[in-house]
């Protein structure tokens, strides 16, 4: 319900705002009402990203058999196309591998328990398991040690995971496994991608030497922190980078915002030259190593 009242009572604000302030001066209510704004946008974004999840579980718990069943088929499939080629006589193994599946099955499961109900969520995790574990006793892809030891450090008989940073052991939907196989709770997990983002060393955010897969991980990250993470792939894949020159922000510039020689930051809106890495000027940059190696064949040349 705030989502669709809380527009109108800022509409309220604004009018009462404008009623009591003719003279144009900002007043204290107006830089209320700007905050206010700003909050509501982060509203805004919250429950979008709820209605997003909130769907995906609802979809998770109508079809959850027909799902299931779906990717049951596609194991059985994969088994009897590599075994027709064992039989005769070729080596050549199956390429549809089926990691991306259970990865998708195991969030599917955690936004089921997290959204509508841990038993829903239980009864999918445990069909992931029950998969996971055929298809390993069907001689499938040999799991990595990494893997093997995170699975066999959670307690039997229960659905937990142990986190391989702080080692609290927590309900499987609140611990998120990664590529290597080792699990990470929501708090730790945001932890290390924030650092990532501000480390270059760090990034990307990986464990045990292997980049975490982002699209298995986003549902534990806020927006700000993935639109954090997009901007630092900018950032940490530019080569010749350009920070905003104003004493007091110093931001990257997305090359998106560069136009010719001029980057205006996108935080403080200051003009930096490209070139130069110092406040945006008229004419050509005397820091600009063509026009200096023009000049210097100017000179040689008389």
């Amino acid at each position: 319900m705030a989502e669709y009242t809380a527009p109108l009572r800022i509409e309220d604000l604004r009018t009462a705002s404008k009623d009591k302030n003719r003279d144009g001066a900002l007043n204290d209510a107006q830089v209320a009402l700007s905050l206010f704004e700003e909050n509501l946008e982060s509203i805004r974004s919250v429950f979008s990203d709820r209605q997003m999840t909130q769907s995906i579980a609802d979809a998770v718990q109508a079809d959850a058999e027909v799902i299931a069943n779906t990717i049951r088929e596609e194991e059985v499939a994969c088994e009897d196309y590599a075994l027709a080629h064992r039989l005769n006589g070729s080596n050549v193994t199956s390429e549809v591998h089926l990691q991306s599946s259970d990865l998708n099955w195991k969030i599917l499961a955690r936004l089921a328990a997290l959204y509508v109900s841990e038993d829903v969520g239980h009864e999918l995790f445990k069909d992931t398991k029950i998969s996971t574990e055929h298809n390993s006793d069907a001689g499938g892809q040999a799991e990595s040690s990494s893997r093997v030891s995170a699975r066999e450090q959670a307690p039997h008989g229960t659905d937990s995971l142990q986190c391989i940073a702080c080692h609290e052991v927590k309900k499987y939907f609140d611990v998120i496994e990664v590529s290597c196989g080792h699990g990470y709770c929501k708090p730790c997990l945001q932890q290390l991608v924030d650092l990532a983002t501000k480390d270059e060393s760090l990034f990307p955010p990986r464990c045990c030497r292997e980049p975490f897969e982002m699209s298995g991980v986003n549902i534990f990250l806020t927006k700000e922190l993935r639109d954090q993470f997009e901007l630092a792939k900018v950032e940490f894949g530019t080569r010749n980078r350009t920070y905003c020159c104003g004493e007091t922000c110093s931001a990257f510039i997305n090359p998106s915002n560069i136009e010719g020689d001029v980057a205006t930051c996108g935080k403080c809106g200051t003009m930096t030259c490209n070139t130069c890495k110092k406040v945006a000027h008229d004419g050509h940059c005397p820091e600009d190593p063509e026009l200096q190696a023009t000049l210097s064949l100017a000179t040689q040349s008389g």
